[in-house]
């Protein structure tokens, strides 16, 4: 099985599935990261980030990230888009 999962955001990315998403493959010993192109799937990535990290809170852990630009082949055509990885700590 592979340990990392990438999920790519949209802006109409619910971002309370994609928390809840991000926070069960980090439960299970996956690490996470979340890509985003666009203004809308960006603020959707960083409110779904949000809420896992309460989601964590809950069970006196911490989320944090880390933020970086990355390119993606989007139908032959490159993008640039804003990826973060996510960390229990």
């Amino acid at each position: 099985m592979d340990n990392h999962i990438n999920l790519r955001i949209a802006g109409s990315s619910v971002p309370a599935s994609v928390a809840g998403s991000a926070v069960k493959n980090m439960n299970e010993g996956r690490t996470v990261s979340l890509t985003a192109i666009g203004a809308g799937a960006v603020n959707q990535m960083l409110k779904s980030a949000t809420i896992a990290r309460s989601m964590v809170a809950s069970s006196g852990r911490d989320l944090t990230f880390t933020s970086g630009f990355c390119t993606e082949i989007i139908e032959g055509e490159e993008k640039t888009a804003m990826k973060i990885y996510l960390y229990i700590k």
